[in-house]
């Protein structure tokens, strides 16, 4: 064979090669293409159900705040939940001319108020009738800048995970009622337990 021949096979081989590489290019771009599809089609959903519960966590907790005549109605969240660290507010409703307390609450190390959250995450129920009877000196101090007299606690589980608290504040003058509180934060709880996103690190 000459030497035009063997060019002749060399670039045969080469344009074969080129065109193997070529498709396996184009095969792994859109394969790298679908997957990106289907995550953005996965973001999109996951926010759109995130969305529903908040709405839905939101809606629940301004039906309590009227329902108690409550100044305030949150969420306290401990993250991670398989290690809990923090305490976070993240949905929090309240009467107009009350103070947000979620800025205040926000990846709160939990060893700053261990012994409020010690009570939080051990008790079903808690009716504090006063700041006094907070014996946590940080979570007394919150509660004093954001003008809170009165709370009270609903613990809310999974199985043996403790996913955090619904609480209600309310002012000096309010009269509480116990069993009441307790059957109406109930059943707040039932709904939320089941659709109350967990805080992403």
């Amino acid at each position: 064979m000459d030497w035009q021949g063997i060019a002749a096979v060399i670039t045969a081989l080469g344009v074969i090669v080129l065109g193997w590489f070529q498709y396996n290019q184009q095969t792994k771009n859109k394969e790298t293409d679908a997957r990106l599809k289907q995550r953005e089609e996965e973001d999109r959903e996951k926010r759109k159900l995130l969305k529903i519960a908040a709405n839905d966590i939101m809606r629940e907790l301004h039906r309590l705040l009227i329902k108690t005549d409550a100044q305030r109605a949150y969420i306290v969240q401990p993250h991670p939940l398989d290690r809990a660290k923090f305490i976070s507010i993240e949905y929090e409703v309240f009467s107009e001319g009350m103070v947000e307390i979620a800025r205040k609450v926000h990846r709160m190390p939990i060893s700053s108020v261990a012994g409020f959250v010690s009570e939080l995450s051990s008790r079903d129920f808690i009716l504090w009738h006063s700041q006094a009877d907070v014996k946590d000196g940080r979570a007394r101090a919150i509660m004093h800048s954001i003008g809170t007299e009165k709370m009270a606690s609903m613990r809310m589980m999974d199985g043996s995970l403790w996913l955090g608290n619904i609480v209600l504040d309310f002012d000096s003058h309010q009269q509480l009622e116990a069993v009441y509180l307790k059957e109406k934060m109930g059943e707040a709880a039932n709904v939320v337990k089941y659709i109350l996103p967990e805080i992403e690190e």
